[in-house]
């Protein structure tokens, strides 16, 4: 503990850090619980269903003019990769659920991806830091889309989902811009 005044003390940086990193570790387990539990209640509805835990989500602006390759980019572990690709391949995606919650200028998200005829329910959780994701706002906002990426650790692109709703994605993107360094 640091003294900050007569009879007051405050916790140190080291202190800081360590609750920050057990918020982090509760919110991102929290995020993976809720996602099994989102795709338990699609099998429970007969959905084919897939949830992926993310070991990286990279909030990416485009580099330059109008392409695709911007949205959030999901490095998924390669045990998931088959089933993704599969489930992408007889899918077409016509509805996107957002689910997220904010933790000290850290974003949980789980996007649930669904094709209702095929009956097909993906599910991919990430994490990703505020003060990266202001370009991408405005990007999305701007274009009126947002795209998720989904690769393996090695780079190998395993599918794009284009979501035609980027306010799923940022309801409030003046609370995202505050966080831009």
């Amino acid at each position: 503990m640091v003294r900050t005044g007569p009879n007051r003390t405050e916790p140190d940086i080291t202190e800081h850090l360590a609750q920050a990193s057990e918020q982090a570790q509760s919110g991102w387990e929290q995020t993976i619980t809720d996602m099994r539990r989102m795709a338990a209640d699609r099998q429970d509805s007969g959905y084919d269903t897939v949830a992926i835990p993310a070991g990286d989500t990279t909030p990416k602006p485009p580099a330059s003019g109008d392409t695709d390759e911007w949205g959030f980019s999901h490095v998924i572990p390669g045990n998931y990769a088959a089933e993704f690709t599969e489930m992408d391949e007889q899918a077409d995606f016509d509805e996107t659920g957002v689910y997220q919650a904010q933790i000290d200028g850290l974003a949980f998200l789980v996007t649930e991806c669904l094709d209702h005829d095929e009956q097909i329910a993906v599910f991919i959780a990430g994490s990703y830091k505020l003060q990266f994701a202001a370009p991408l706002v405005r990007a999305a906002m701007d274009r009126g889309r947002m795209f998720t990426h989904v690769q393996k650790l090695d780079g190998t692109h395993l599918g794009t989902i284009e979501h035609d709703d980027p306010s799923a994605f940022f309801p409030d993107p003046e609370q995202i811009y505050a966080y831009e360094m």
